[in-house]
């Protein structure tokens, strides 16, 4: 049967009867970086992306292809997450892979990606182009194994599933220096990374400290005590870990600059920076600054080797002034002309940075504290003082950067000072900029609250775009958007006078195209009688400076016609077995036939359970889906299990387009109360030895309970990356309860046995209806 149109559907219908689109989502992109001159296989882990969906890599020197397919994910269940923990909601991502091929001239840094389906478009995230030797995770389940690596090297890993830790070991010579370097909360992960090195006895020698500012990134560095072979591993401060727990780790022997001072330098000239990190000279360096380009210049400094490092300098066409100490009071204020660029530090706890400067009654001069956004850590206190030494004003910044506009009521000189608002921080790291000048002119910027949006055909959305206004800019800003899809169209688009922020309509026909659109949005504004012009930019901050983008995605969605609904119930349901929950579809005129499967956003974590995909004809409304409730599961427990269908629509043009709906509404989740399974498995022994070319005889013993008076089959199962080991599967006959596993070890270096394998015994009460049970046998090394 031809699937209705969806335009006929809305006009049929009504829009407001659709259901909403299951909106797409991105939790993912791994290997998060890639060495340049190389191709990368990468996995995009998103929700509701189906079975392809459209790909961007923005940026020089990378191509990447227009669409990524679905395939195989990767997933491991981990350690059985207890109660309450387990009433949490949890995402389920799906693998979706492509490979890319960055250039050999391609420009180290930030990149971003982005996604998009036939139901919307998903935001912007980083992506790294880096110039070390790269490696990428092979990743297994079980006890962590160390890995050998080389140096220099960048790692790409998970920590997955929850409690993983990573093991990672190198070669180091007596009295080298090595700095090991995790990104993970700068790639937009989740993972707060706790580094720790041992030695090859197993002595741990250096740990990354776990009372770092949030959000930043741990780094360890220490200094090989002899020869030997070093371990460093990686895992969650509080051992969380899943697939989006995204990590790249830096391991180098050579050069590896943390921070420089100042902080940036005038445009055209020549400026010295003195290094900070490892393996560094011992003065400072020479660096020819640009004379055009940005605020923001990234450099390797010119360093010899190729550490991989890159450093944010900022740039501006003042001249520079660096603190001489001490300055640390009134009479030691350092004296500086405007306009000019201040650079100091808050070298130390309780370090104070006095300035001065000579003005005239009523000048005019712009303070302006920069500082977090160049990635220090100063927590700033800023004070204004007159030449009496009388506080005229005092700013506590909260650990933002702040702009300051004092007033002078006479000539005279007064005097800035800048603080640590936590006094007992402060080091050669907590540098800043102050920039002293005029008040530039009245301008604004505007800002995008993300670089996506989606709008489903016959609806509406908001879009919030925020103004900064500078020097008293209080004009209101008509906005244009550039390249807007057909059909789809904005009123009212104005920003009044001295508004900071607005939220405006997007609205599609309900004949607009399906598609994505990149969309430039623009402001202007009267001021002085002229009109000035301004981009709205979406700014995705990263590791080592900001990524602006100047466009913003504009999609058209289509809206699902159908719903799956259920009459609220609970039952129990015996572990080890399968559980039937009966649905009903409210097709709204869709007669096409449905796809269904467990959903992609879950109410709750899963703790094992799994179901198969199911196919609904088309024109018919009401099916059962399955569920298998894992042997393990906890016993007592409310399993809530959430599915979702797929079907597609027609346009009238002939094109298709993949619509899904879910609902983690109570009615619509498979509700089921945990109770014990009706088969048990014993083993005779919980361990055996790996003995290459041997074999062991396992005894079993098999319970049935009541309704599974069937055979029974007996098996060995072992992960995917165990090889080496082997056992014919057992059939118990009805009333037949001990059996025998006869398990073999092959003569090569069987393993690796870094967990427990699993013998599973299975009684089929029904086609399609397993009873199972479980038991765990741990397997011994033979010395």
């Amino acid at each position: 049967m031809k699937l209705r149109p969806i335009i006929a559907l809305i006009a049929f219908c009504g829009a407001a009867s659709l259901a909403l689109a299951d909106a797409p989502a991105t939790m993912y992109i791994f290997p998060a970086g890639g060495q340049r001159g190389t191709s990368v296989d990468f996995r995009v882990g998103g929700l509701y992306l189906h079975e392809s969906c459209s790909f961007e890599m923005t940026g020089p020197g990378i191509t990447a292809p227009a669409k990524i397919n679905a395939t195989e994910t990767v997933w491991f269940e981990g350690p059985v997450i207890p109660l309450p923990d387990s009433q949490q909601a949890e995402d389920y991502p799906r693998d979706m892979a492509g490979t890319m091929t960055i250039a050999a001239d391609a420009a180290p840094g930030f990149r971003t990606w982005r996604v998009w389906t036939d139901q919307g478009a998903v935001p912007s995230s980083p992506f790294i182009v880096g110039d070390l030797p790269e490696i990428v995770e092979q990743e297994i389940d079980g006890d962590p194994i160390p890995v050998p690596v080389a140096l220099p090297i960048t790692v790409n890993g998970r920590v997955f599933p929850r409690e993983d830790v990573d093991l990672w070991s190198f070669d180091a010579r007596a009295g080298q220096t090595i700095t090991c370097m995790a990104l993970t909360r700068k790639l937009g992960s989740p993972f707060e990374a706790r580094l720790e090195i041992r030695d090859s006895q197993g002595s741990r020698i250096a740990e990354s400290s776990a009372t770092s500012p949030p959000g930043t990134d741990a780094l360890v560095r220490f200094t090989a005590p002899a020869d030997g072979t070093y371990t460093v591993g990686i895992h969650d401060l509080k051992f969380g870990g899943l697939q989006h727990y995204v990590y790249r780790l830096t391991i180098t022997a050579g050069p590896f600059v943390d921070r420089v001072f100042p902080l940036g330098g005038r445009r055209g000239t020549t400026a010295k920076f003195e290094l900070m990190g490892s393996n560094l000279p011992s003065g400072p360096v020479e660096l020819a600054l640009p004379a055009d380009g940005g605020n923001r210049w990234l450099t390797n400094l010119g360093l010899p080797g190729n550490s991989g490092r890159q450093i944010s300098v900022e740039l501006d066409d003042l001249r520079e002034q660096i603190e001489q100490e001490p300055n640390d009071t009134l009479g030691q204020a350092q004296p500086v002309e405007p306009p000019v660029v201040c650079n100091g530090r808050i070298g130390r706890p309780g370090d104070v940075d006095y300035w001065s400067v000579r003005v005239l009654k009523g000048q005019a001069l712009e303070f302006d504290f920069r500082a977090v956004r160049l990635g220090s850590p100063v927590d700033p206190v800023i004070a204004t003082f007159d030449r009496e030494g009388k506080e005229i004003s005092r700013v506590e910044a909260n650990f933002s950067d702040r702009h300051i506009l004092p007033s002078f009521p006479e000539d005279g000189e007064y005097f800035v000072s800048i603080g640590e608002r936590t006094p007992s921080r402060g080091s050669d790291a907590f540098a800043y900029r102050l920039r002293i000048a005029s008040p530039a002119q009245p301008d604004f910027m505007l800002q995008l609250a993300r670089d996506a949006v989606t709008i489903n055909r016959g609806g509406e959305t908001k879009f919030k775009i925020s103004v900064y206004r500078m020097n008293s800019f209080a004009e209101p800003i008509q906005i244009q958007f550039e390249g807007l899809p057909p059909g789809v169209s904005i009123a009212n688009a104005l920003i009044p006078a001295k508004s900071n922020e607005v939220e405006l309509v997007l609205k599609a026909q309900m004949a607009a195209a399906i598609g994505a659109r990149p969309v430039r949005v623009r402001g202007t504004a009267t001021l002085f009688g002229k009109p000035i012009e301004r981009p709205a930019t979406f700014v995705v901050r990263s590791a080592q400076d900001e990524i602006v983008s100047e466009t913003v995605l504009v999609a058209v969605a289509v809206p699902t016609p159908f719903k799956v609904k259920g009459v609220y119930e609970v039952k129990y349901a015996q572990r080890g077995g399968k559980f039937v929950r009966h649905f009903s579809i409210d097709r709204a005129g869709f007669d096409g036939p449905l796809h269904v499967r467990l959903a992609d956003r879950q109410a709750r974590h899963l703790q094992g359970v799994h179901g198969p995909p199911i196919d609904v004809p088309a024109g018919v409304s009401e099916f059962d889906y399955p569920v298998f409730l894992p042997p393990w599961m906890e016993i007592g427990r409310t399993s809530r299990t959430v599915v979702m269908a797929v079907g597609e629509v027609v346009d009238p043009d002939g094109s298709r387009h993949k619509v899904s709906f879910t609902s983690l509404q109570q009615n619509e989740q498979i509700v089921a109360l945990v109770d014990p399974g009706q088969l048990s498995v014993e083993l005779g022994r919980q361990s055996i030895v790996a003995a290459p070319g041997q074999s062991h005889e396992l005894t079993i013993q098999v319970g049935r309970g009541q309704g599974v008076n069937v055979p029974v089959r007996v098996e060995l199962i072992a992960a995917g990356h165990i090889q080496g080991i082997s056992a014919d599967p057992v059939a118990l006959a009805v009333g037949q309860t001990t059996g025998t596993l006869n398990i073999r070890f092959a003569p090569d270096s069987p393993g690796p046995f870094n967990m427990p394998l699993i013998v599973r015994a299975t009684a089929m009460k029904g086609e399609n209806d397993p009873v199972v049970a479980e038991a765990k046998l741990e397997v011994v090394r033979s010395e």
